[in-house]
């Protein structure tokens, strides 16, 4: 399936969740997934997607949806004034500080995480969405490893030797500690800049997914539905 036929299939999956929900009830908080090269964010984040009956938004996914305007549009789709009025205001109040970048394609990325977390069940891994999204409307997680077990499963995931995997590591570690740094004036490594950090070297990928989905219901009662 192409990328582009994945995310109508996934924004369309994301409509109908949206649409089962009564007016009424409360906000289905997200999960915002921060995660160090290797680590295997992105597999936590699909594990405890599919726990929670929630859509997993990844980096290219996010990145496609802030390059077309009719799937952004699609994504507020019968929301009312408030919620638009809340998507709006706080990507004007983002990019009125200088914790975020000021280029146009990292605004409709802010545009698009931001309206994820507006209207909540989902979880988005990467693309700074650990940064961007409030405590209010997400749970923010940082997955981590010690860099031997991040190389050893890049080597595996890539089919290279752990040479090529260390330059790799050290090369993406740069890049993605320098995006973070740059955007949101944040570091991208620090615990406390998320709400649950998660050491998937100790505790796998379906302990930590697990842990996610723990602590996103006592935290928020409406997850627990």
């Amino acid at each position: 399936m192409t990328l582009t036929k994945r995310i109508d299939s996934l924004v369309s999956h994301q409509l109908r969740r949206w649409e089962t929900i009564a007016r009424h009830e409360p906000l289905r908080p997200c999960v915002a997934i921060a995660n160090l090269p290797g680590s295997g964010g992105d597999e936590v984040g699909r594990l405890a997607a599919e726990a929670l009956g929630y859509g997993l938004f990844g980096r290219e996914i996010v990145d496609e949806i802030a390059r077309r305007r009719n799937v952004s549009e699609e994504l507020v789709r019968g929301v009312d004034e408030r919620v638009r009025s809340l998507i709006d205001r706080y990507v004007a109040d983002s990019f009125g500080s200088r914790a975020f970048g000021e280029d146009d394609y990292h605004r409709e990325v802010v545009r698009a995480v931001t309206t994820l977390g507006q209207r909540g069940m989902a979880v988005v891994v990467g693309r700074g969405a650990a940064f961007i999204l409030p405590p209010e409307t997400a749970l923010r997680v940082l997955v981590t490893a010690p860099r031997s077990f991040r190389v050893a499963r890049w080597a595996k995931l890539h089919g290279v030797d752990q040479a090529r995997a260390e330059e790799a590591i050290t090369a993406e570690d740069a890049r993605r500690v320098e995006f973070v740094k740059h955007h949101f004036g944040a570091r991208l490594d620090d615990p406390l800049a998320c709400d649950l950090a998660l050491n998937v070297g100790v505790l796998g990928f379906e302990t930590a997914a697990s842990a996610i989905v723990h602590v996103l219901r006592q935290r928020f009662p409406a997850a627990r539905s």
